[in-house]
């Protein structure tokens, strides 16, 4: 019978992903990786043939994340449309490390719309809830969330 496993596949995308959440996509190497994991980088290369693969693997962990989060965070008092933008935004305020690896990466666009079923989404309220984001993110627009909240309703009107 061959030894079991040691390091999983699970157990290095859930490192990888820990990773990228709290340090960012770029913070990752095989070597860092295999540091973080207690092992050699064998184990990694044995799971995922190169950093391309696992990039792959925690982008589609990431994306299942931010739908759970979006479906868990919406306010349901307010119609679907709504509650989905905003928790959107909440998603890019908790998770600044994640909505970048999605959202600023070459392809950023492919990745909303494998990330989000576009389609139960306004083009226009993305677009406005994006700059939002990115105004608050370089704090160019340094307002509380509940503020924010307010300009999407307003905007949602004028858009729907």
């Amino acid at each position: 019978m061959p030894p079991q496993k040691r390091i999983t596949k699970e157990m290095i995308l859930e490192k990888a992903f820990f990773i990228t959440q709290t340090e960012g996509y770029e913070s990752i190497t095989v070597r860092s990786l295999a540091c973080e994991l207690s092992c050699s980088t064998q184990p990694i290369y044995q799971e995922f043939k190169d950093m391309s693969d696992l990039k792959v693997a925690i982008m589609q962990k990431t994306c299942e994340y931010m739908a759970n989060f979006i479906t868990q965070n919406r306010d349901k008092s307010l119609s679907s449309d709504l509650a989905n933008i905003i928790a959107y935004i909440q998603f890019a305020n908790a998770e600044k490390r994640l909505f970048q690896l999605i959202f600023t990466s070459r392809d950023g666009l492919q990745m909303m719309q494998y990330c989000l079923d576009i389609s139960s989404f306004n083009i226009n309220m993305i677009i406005y809830a994006n700059g939002i984001i990115m105004m608050n993110a370089y704090k160019t627009l340094d307002i509380p969330f509940e503020e924010m909240k307010k300009m999407i309703i307003k905007a949602y009107e004028v858009f729907k």
